[in-house]
């Protein structure tokens, strides 16, 4: 699997609505879902947090938890969906995980962590990689992590996504922890260097991801994900910039086009308003970009709502010209 671009896991973000749009954009790119904690798919109807689109990219569904036998499960249970791959999140630091003794706390916790691993591992062919950050709290030395890394590895984990901060898990909260610890890109080429027979991708405050390409030319890939909600069209050239991709991007009036054919096809109400809701950020920086926004959030006429939006694309198209 070429992971020379993926976005992020986001919850309430990269549902199968997003990923959609996502895919209107990019072939090529690696897709993630939000996080699902293994106890909601294993005590529910799979289907409820499961269910998939089908898309050309490769799609990875991330799980969250610290119960080994839970975990290998809800991998169990997802063999039965097309996904790619099978990601654990060690990563996140709401207070909310951490409660759970899920996420990045687990990074703290190095045995139940490999414990979880290999009960996923032989619950499923697919690989099973992980999403970590540099450290937690006081646990954030070169050694502890690169025991860490060592320690996973061991199991049979090859692939790592690190999100190139510690989290401080004591009085920072999810938006804080994406800003406050300062970004550190070097460790995490260090860790490339150090470690040559296992795969890096690296995350966190990457916004001009067109240009950072040679910074990371070493590492397998980058991850984006905040920058890739808010402007989605930023997508529309990575399949040529990071896959060599000879074909012509879709410009906004076809993507447009066909989400609207997306959402038709929606059966469920919520579904289709979140779908246009994650429209919203299409228009970013367009002139009437904040009528769009009040469109989208509030027509329900689908027909008229798609024929004001193609009105406000067509006048942008005519003072740009």
């Amino acid at each position: 699997m070429n992971r020379s671009f993926c976005v992020a896991p986001m919850m309430r973000r990269t549902d199968r609505h997003f990923r959609f749009l996502c895919s209107l954009f990019s072939k090529e790119a690696i897709l993630f879902t939000e996080m699902v904690h293994a106890n909601a798919i294993n005590r529910n109807s799979p289907d409820r947090f499961l269910s998939n689109i089908k898309v050309s990219n490769p799609t990875v569904l991330q799980l969250g938890g610290s119960n080994p036998e839970e975990l290998g499960k809800a991998t169990l249970a997802s063999n039965a969906y097309d996904y790619s791959e099978i990601n654990l999140n060690l990563g996140c630091p709401s207070p909310k995980v951490q409660s759970g003794n899920f996420g990045a706390i687990l990074m703290k916790d190095v045995l139940t962590v490999k414990n979880c691993l290999q009960e996923m591992m032989v619950s499923t062919n697919k690989e099973v990689t992980v999403k970590i950050r540099l450290g937690v709290d006081d646990y954030d030395t070169e050694n502890y992590l690169d025991n860490f890394i060592y320690e996973l590895s061991k199991v049979g984990v090859k692939t790592f996504y690190v999100h190139a901060r510690i989290a401080l898990l004591k009085g920072l909260g999810p938006k804080d922890n994406r800003t406050i610890p300062p970004l550190n890109y070097e460790r995490v080429l260090r860790l490339n260097s150090d470690f040559k027979n296992l795969d890096f991708i690296v995350n966190g405050g990457i916004s001009n991801f067109h240009n950072v390409k040679k910074h990371f030319k070493d590492l397998k890939g980058i991850m984006v994900g905040r920058e890739v909600y808010e402007n989605p069209i930023k997508l529309m050239d990575i399949d040529k910039i990071y896959y060599n991709s000879k074909k012509m991007p879709k410009d906004l009036f076809q993507i447009v086009d066909q989400m609207f054919h997306y959402i038709g096809s929606l059966d469920n109400k919520k579904d289709q308003e979140t779908s246009k809701h994650h429209m919203i950020n299409l228009f970013k920086g367009l002139v009437n970009a904040k009528k769009a926004r009040i469109l989208l959030l509030n027509e329900k006429n689908n027909q008229i709502l798609k024929k004001n939006l193609m009105g406000i694309l067509n006048e942008n198209l005519i003072r740009a010209a």
